[in-house]
């Protein structure tokens, strides 16, 4: 991903903060809105800890006699003795769909979370190898949360292996599945150690999803935003207005020079609403962009205004994102 000097000052501050993939570009090129918005000085966790480094890691609280220390809790579901309750939040499961085969208010072991999702639909879901656990500290309080990662193959699938990301607490001696959410081929998942969560993903090469979220210190989840990006889009374009999917023509516009992005606040699409901006490109993928594509005479605005669409300038999006951050008390840093 390479970014261009843009013309003004003003859109050089924002619109570098929109992110571009194409096929033959490293990932390690990329820039994040989150990135440029504000630095983050947590420190990433890999996807495959060993039970090692967890076990060097975990802190032990105090606890009376009826109630397990923490670390001895987060063993005891190591050992598959201790279970977790499932609730619902923070679910975001698309393929081990843990909301299909799981009760809400119930409680699991990881074996029994496996057994269940084994008879999910026809994927035939099956563990592949042992679980791995790390400890992490969502909210930097102090207090260790247990993320566990599992692998599983589908044997329907050619044998297409997804991982299931789980973050447990312990609530005052009972666990509690705070997060969870899967991970295959074509989407990448990073757990970082102060409990935020970013989610990258593909729906084919022209368009690139991703999103933010975060565990709190109280073992909540909060969703910061999402954003899909239409890389020389052709048809429609589509997005949400008040959950429901509305469509815009694109003919006659310059779609091989055209990302249309559309930033979100909920995660679900009976319920999400589109922020929709745009970004201009060249024909090796750069970013191009200049003021005056943000005019009303632009062709892209004109369209995106007849279509009834709310049009948000980078700037707009940028304050957006920052005020969205504070709402939710996502932890990031000011400038």
């Amino acid at each position: 991903m390479k970014n261009r000097k843009l013309i003004s000052a003003l859109l050089a501050l924002t619109l570098s903060t929109l992110t571009i993939t194409a096929c033959g570009q490293s990932d390690s090129e990329s820039t994040s809105v989150f990135e440029n918005v504000s630095d983050s000085e947590s420190t990433q966790t890999t996807n495959t800890t060993s039970n090692s480094d967890s076990a060097d890691a975990s802190t032990e609280s105090p606890a009376s006699e009826s109630t397990p220390a923490t670390g001895d809790l987060y063993e005891s579901f190591k050992s598959g003795d201790a279970k977790a309750k499932y609730t619902g939040n923070g679910d975001r499961t698309s393929y081990l769909c843990t909301y299909e085969v799981l009760d809400a208010g119930q409680s699991y072991t990881l074996s029994e979370i496996s057994d269940k999702l084994a008879t999910y639909d026809t994927f035939e879901f099956k563990p592949n190898g042992d679980a791995t656990y790390r400890n992490i500290d969502c909210g930097n309080d102090g207090t260790p949360e247990l993320l566990v990662s599992q692998e599983y193959t589908a044997g329907e699938m050619g044998g297409e292996v997804f991982t299931l990301f789980m973050i447990l607490k312990d609530m005052g001696g009972e666990l509690k599945i705070c997060f969870d959410q899967d991970m295959w081929s074509r989407s990448d998942l990073t757990i970082n150690d102060d409990g935020t969560i970013y989610g990258d993903g593909s729906g084919g090469a022209a368009l690139h999803i991703y999103d933010y979220a975060y565990v709190d210190a109280a073992g909540d989840y909060h969703f910061y935003y999402g954003c899909e990006e239409n890389i020389t889009p052709f048809g429609d374009f589509y997005y949400f207005q008040d959950g429901q999917s509305k469509s815009m023509s694109l003919e006659g516009l310059d779609t091989d020079h055209l990302i249309i992005v559309a930033y979100y606040f909920e995660p679900d699409y009976e319920k999400r609403s589109d922020f929709v901006s745009f970004n201009i490109i060249d024909d090796n993928y750069n970013l191009v962009t200049t003021e005056s594509d943000f005019d009303a005479s632009s062709p892209v605005v004109k369209r995106i205004s007849e279509s009834g669409i709310k049009f948000y300038q980078p700037l707009e999006l940028a304050v957006m994102l920052r005020d969205r951050a504070t709402e939710i008390g996502y932890p990031v840093n000011a400038d």
